[in-house]
């Protein structure tokens, strides 16, 4: 009896799902699909698969067996998965007499309708195994009863080939009309371990006959064809045809090169014999007999597939594997060697012959007439005929004859002196010398300078198209392009040198010379980048569990290597723009050149980061050991320091530079440990407080605001409870999830039976919110741990022309804080704390602003509650001390405080610089009501920083406004000597769309030296206003 196993998806090892899996080739394609580290499950009627054939792989954790009958449906147990093979109702075509049609006709009409309804609703790739022979075909025109033929073998052989038929038209029916992913494998006789000996074709009887013994037995003459093909062979086939990429809607034949005759193959199997045995010629049998037609295989060579079992070596394996011994010093029958070696022989004359005997040889006629040899006469003429008398022409008379162009130049250049004897000739002669000067030294460079510095421009621009793509390939070759335009540009340049000295614009020739020498190396280190990259741009492929592809340490080695080469053409590119004089250069150009600046500084940084990632890219992907990292999923609808609640987690493993595991879980699961165990850490007095726990649990650990710290306290918690160790942190949000699936288009969840897309994320993650977490958490995994494990599948499954919008939403994602990543022990870590990547709070000398809240009431308020920001710093007094004033203004729009909403319970946190002074402190609710909670406020230090703290409870359809009045240190008060002031504002993590007012109010009297581009000044004040989507900073000097 089939044992059942339900597998537990995870989310980034792909589930194939086998039909006939327990035949002979699907059980060979099981087991090379586990051999992938792909979770596998088999459904099978046992009609001809067999239990012995998978009885070996149960015990296997990632396979499940399934007694199904698909003609009747699939079980309700498979949800979805991302892969089927469709081999049922396949093995038929080995013409067992034991099979009867209407199976077959089922099996591949209904059985195939319902897997492509399930490859429909999952969202899968499907493909279909056929026969090669549906090509051949016949049905009776006169009696039902001998509709496919006059025998049982022929009545099997071609309703199956019917029903084929049908199933091929079904699937394209699907692909057309609905768009499934699906593609077709039409195989030949297959033959290997476990094969059926009453089957395969003429070698299963010759098998059965050499074990028994008896004369292998021939009918008719043998020159009947067969193709065969091992079964390691077809499931490799098999797996390429599914697991490629572009092959859908692909028709695949796997055939060997050449078939062979009924005759080759009974003295092959003659040779291996373990004794004597005569090859017996019979009658041939009564029966159809339709002309083996080549399939084509055109498109085989696309799919990086071919057979490597020769016919031999796979025949022997099998008769080794049936427990025959074979004779190892057989050969082939001296008639088929012979035959074979005429052949070697006429391909060897045919490849020998010349291409000269593939032309017409020429052969002279006889010419009996004496061999002259010419000597060449020069007869000067002159370019124009003239009178005698030369003093005074009136006619010029031009030769009739017409003459070729450039025909005797050499003639007429020494002619050229006739006409200066004349007015005329010396004119058109002075014209034509000038005119002749001036397109070889200023019309043909100044047009290859205005070409080529055209075209370098050009391919620059279009390079960020193909970065959007990832397409390394193409951005080599357009930047060598661009690199060689712009070195021709500046030739042409120099050559036009000497009109610069006579116009005395020296300055401007020098600007342009270094503008063209900077971009001319500009281009250079993106070449060597692209260069030096592209061996990793099949990173992601390596990623994935699902290929065999491998990290080339070499490659790593090269590419840095490749990087520090570019990281010297790109110093040699910004040494020639400082020597830029911008008011020497056009009006346009001059414009362009800031625009050119911000291109050369993030290449800059791009080189930096990528040469510090290169040098510890093997550490980090566990080519030395596996690396773990855990993934905190932080939903920002209950807002926490670091972005939001952790209401799931996954860990990630790395090994050998290839995904080893991903696992996806609710955060309740570890959490209970902690009570099992009695771990007790006390936590911060706000969450013991208002969420009244007594200890510390793992989903309220990202309490410090600083990311790298809250990671610490996690990450203690996480050994005492596992005892695993972690290499890294990353932590995500809504907002991050929201841009993703812009890139990933939606995704569906069976879970929940919807599709969720960047349109409708917050609203259904606000939906499927649940308050009795630890009772919802025995029932169902929590909303973002589902959508999490299948966003990242279809992460894993992008196509390398998405990767570049990938890339482009992770960068702003980091900048935005939406996404962040701490590692342990590794020299990346300085790259993330320089680009404020790491989450960690930002070292600044000047003034220091970060306003941190904290959903402490268990609700989702925060997707109802709209945040404003005004900072106001004054300097009005004598004394120069910075006074500020800070107001933050909540707004919660819900119109009941029916859950997942409710009152929102806030603590709030404002994070100032080190010696601040809080000297006021007051709230004030709609109705303008102020209450002074100067005497409540929670002063403490949170790493360099004060802070002050606060809470409130803000119920839905109301709002709020706290004010928090403190000096800044004496550090930065104004003095007669300098009257400079800057703030670094940190944004939260996990926040969007807040609204932020900056004012500065200057002492009277005083004027704006200078300041930063987004500042403005509004009468006597300096303000900024925006959409805090990134930190803020702001500059200004007095005077």
């Amino acid at each position: 009896m089939p044992i059942k196993q339900v597998i537990k998806k995870n989310a980034l090892v792909p589930t194939v799902l086998i039909s006939g899996g327990a035949g002979f080739i699907g059980s060979h394609l099981a087991e090379f699909l586990l051999d992938k580290k792909a979770r596998v499950i088999v459904i099978d009627n046992f009609k001809t698969g067999k239990e012995i054939h998978v009885s070996h792989l149960v015990s296997n954790k990632d396979f499940a067996l399934f007694d199904v009958d698909i003609n009747k449906g699939i079980p309700e147990d498979i949800e979805s998965v991302d892969y089927i093979f469709h081999l049922a109702g396949l093995e038929e075509y080995l013409l067992s007499k034991d099979f009867v049609s209407l199976d077959s006709l089922l099996t591949n009409s209904l059985g195939t309708k319902n897997l492509l309804d399930l490859a429909e609703r999952s969202d899968a790739k499907f493909l279909l195994a056929s026969t090669i022979d549906v090509y051949q075909g016949r049905i009776s025109q006169l009696y039902l009863d001998k509709y496919f033929g006059k025998t049982e073998p022929e009545e099997n052989k071609f309703s199956l080939i019917e029903a084929k038929r049908f199933a091929e038209a079904i699937v394209w029916e699907y692909f057309n009309s609905k768009d499934v992913d699906a593609r077709i494998v039409r195989l030949p006789e297959v033959y290997g371990p476990r094969m059926s000996l009453e089957s395969s074709g003429s070698l299963g009887g010759f098998m059965q006959e050499v074990m028994d013994r008896n004369p292998l037995s021939v009918y008719g003459e043998g020159t009947e064809k067969e193709y065969y093909l091992h079964v390691s062979d077809v499931s490799s086939g098999l797996a390429k045809a599914l697991f490629n990429k572009n092959t859908k809607g692909n028709i695949y034949s796997l055939v060997p090169n050449e078939p062979l005759t009924v005759l080759e193959i009974a003295y092959f199997i003659k040779g291996l014999a373990d004794g004597e045995l005569a090859v017996e010629f019979k009658p041939a049998e009564e029966r159809v007999r339709s002309p083996l037609r080549s399939p084509d295989t055109f498109n085989i060579k696309g799919l990086g597939w071919r057979p490597k079992i020769g016919f031999k070596q796979g025949v022997v394996d099998t008769l080794t594997s049936l427990g025959y011994s074979i004779n190892t010093h057989a050969f082939k029958p001296s008639k088929l060697v012979e035959q074979k070696a005429r052949e070697v022989s006429m391909s060897k004359k045919e490849a020998l012959v010349s291409l000269q005997d593939l032309v017409p040889r020429h052969v002279p006629e006889p010419n009996t007439k004496p061999k002259i040899r010419f000597k060449k006469v020069i007869v000067e003429k002159p370019l124009y005929s003239a009178i005698k008398d030369t003093s005074n022409i009136s006619v010029i008379e031009f030769p009739k004859k017409k003459t070729k162009i450039f025909e005797n130049v050499g003639l007429k250049f020494r002619s050229f002196h006739l006409g200066l004897r004349t007015d005329v000739g010396y004119g058109l002669s002075i014209m034509a010398v000038f005119i002749a000067a001036t397109s070889v030294f200023v019309g043909i460079p100044g047009l290859g300078l205005y070409y080529n510095a055209t075209r370098g421009v050009n391919q620059l621009q279009s390079i960020k198209d193909n970065a959007l793509e990832f397409d390394l390939e193409e951005i080599e070759k357009q930047t060598l392009v661009s690199y060689k335009s712009f070195s021709k540009a500046r030739s042409s340049l120099h050559r036009l040198k000497w009109i610069f000295k006579i116009t005395k614009k020296v300055e401007m020739y020098t600007s342009y010379d270094r503008l063209l020498g900077s971009l001319t190396n500009f281009s250079k280190s993106i070449y060597l980048t692209s260069s030096a990259v592209k061996p990793l741009g099949s990173l992601w492929e390596i990623l994935r569990p699902d290929t065999t592809e491998v990290l080339n340490v070499e490659a790593v080695k090269k590419a840095e290597l490749g990087v520090s080469s570019a990281k010297s053409s790109l110093k040699l590119a910004e040494a020639d723009l400082l020597g830029i004089n911008k008011e020497a250069l056009s009006g346009k150009v001059s414009e362009n050149i800031s625009l050119y600046e911000g291109y050369l500084y993030k290449l800059q940084e791009g080189l930096d980061l990528a040469t510090v990632v290169f040098s510890d890219l093997p550490g980090i992907l566990g080519l030395g050991g596996e690396k773990k990292y855990i993934i905190w999923f932080q939903n920002s609808n209950e807002i926490r320091p670091t972005g939001g609640f952790i209401g799931s987690y996954g860990v990630l493993s790395l090994e050998n530079g290839k995904l080893k595991n991903l696992v996806i879980d609710d955060i309740y699961n570890p959490d209970g440990q902690i009570d099992q165990r009695n771990i007790v850490v006390t936590p911060p007095d706000p969450i013991k407080t208002f969420l009244e726990e007594d200890r510390l649990y793992l989903r309220n650990s990202n309490w410090d605001p600083d990311f790298t710290r809250s990671v610490s306290a996690f990450d203690d918690l996480y050994f005492r409870i596992t005892g695993e160790e972690i290499d890294g942190y990353i932590a995500i949000d809504l907002s991050f999830v929201e841009s993703l699936l812009d890139v990933t288009g939606p995704v569906f969840l069976a879970a929940y039976n919807e599709e969720i897309s960047s349109q409708n994320l917050d609203e259904r993650a606000q939906f499927y919110s649940s308050f009795d977490y630890e009772e919802g958490v025995s029932e169902k995994r929590s909303f973002l741990t589902v959508l999490g494990s299948k966003l990242l599948e279809r992460l894993f499954s992008l196509q390398k022309e998405n990767l570049g919008s990938l890339f482009s939403v992770v960068n702003e994602s980091l900048n935005q804080r939406h996404l962040m990543v701490f590692l342990e022990n590794s020299p990346i870590n300085v790259i993330l704390k320089q680009k404020r990547w790491d989450g960690s709070l930002v070292e600044a000398s000047r003034d220091y602003l970060s306003v941190v809240n904290a959903n402490l009431g268990g609700t989702k308020a925060n997707y109802h509650v709209k945040n404003k920001l005004t900072y106001e710093v004054n300097s009005l007094t004598r004394d120069g001390v910075l006074r500020a004033d800070l107001y933050l203004d909540y707004e919660h729009t819900a119109e009941s405080d029916a859950w997942p909403s409710g009152p929102y319970t806030n603590y709030v946190r404002i994070l100032t610089q080190r010696g601040a002074k809080l000297t006021g402190a007051r709230i004030i609710d709609e109705g303008g009501v102020e209450s002074d909670i100067f005497g409540d406020i929670v002063v403490e230090n949170i790493g360099n920083y004060n802070s002050f703290g606060a809470s409130f409870t803000l119920n839905p359809s109301s709002s709020i406004r706290l004010v928090f009045s403190y000096d800044l240190p004496v550090e930065l008060s104004f003095s007669k000597e300098e009257q400079k002031y800057s703030l670094y504002w940190q944004k939260q993590p996990g926040t969007h769309d807040d609204d932020f007012f900056f004012v500065f109010n200057p002492p009277f009297g005083s004027e704006i030296e200078s300041m930063s581009s987004n500042l403005q000044k509004e009468q006597d004040s300096i303000k900024s206003s925006g959409v805090f989507s990134t930190d803020e900073s702001f500059f200004l000097l007095l005077r």
